[in-house]
């Protein structure tokens, strides 16, 4: 009798024993794992920016690209042609995108017409505002919202 309780009592400490050991090892994996990432993180911190960048189909359709990884520096073109196929020619004040994912600019008449136009939302009024600049001349920061809407336009 006194022999089974010594042998139960040190498969019990033999079971904690490799539990303690296991438990221990597997947290300094994941420790090692998180400084690992941190380092990275750290790295890269002040040199990209996170973005949500969308595309306004004007027909009721809109894909959002939230998260969006850029380097620091990024414009608004060089955002939206890294999340979609993207043809533009460079006029007098930049760069003026002519299509998104083959949706084309469309003229209806010389007065008329549908384009893409690019907005920022502007967080102290709560409204996307009309990009101020061609899409080449605005440089991202951190946290920007972007919007490109496909425009119908009449003068």
């Amino acid at each position: 009798m006194f022999c089974l309780r010594k042998m139960s009592r040190d498969l019990l400490v033999i079971i904690l024993l490799v539990w303690a050991i296991v438990s221990t090892s597997i947290a300094a994996y994941y420790y090692n794992e998180y400084l690992t990432v941190k380092k990275l993180y750290d790295s890269l911190s002040g040199k990209t920016i996170i973005i949500d960048i969308g595309i306004d189909y004007g027909n009721g359709t809109i894909y959002w690209f939230n998260d969006t990884v850029l380097p620091a520096g990024a414009t608004v073109l060089s955002a939206l042609t890294s999340i979609a196929k993207v043809e533009y020619v460079y006029g007098e004040y930049g760069a003026y995108v002519v299509s998104i994912n083959s949706v084309k600019e469309k003229r209806i008449s010389e007065k008329e017409g549908y384009s893409w136009l690019w907005h920022i939302y502007d967080v102290s009024s709560g409204k996307y505002e009309i990009g101020p600049v061609a899409a080449d001349k605005y440089t991202l920061s951190n946290g920007d919202i972007v919007l490109w809407r496909y425009s119908h336009w009449k003068f």
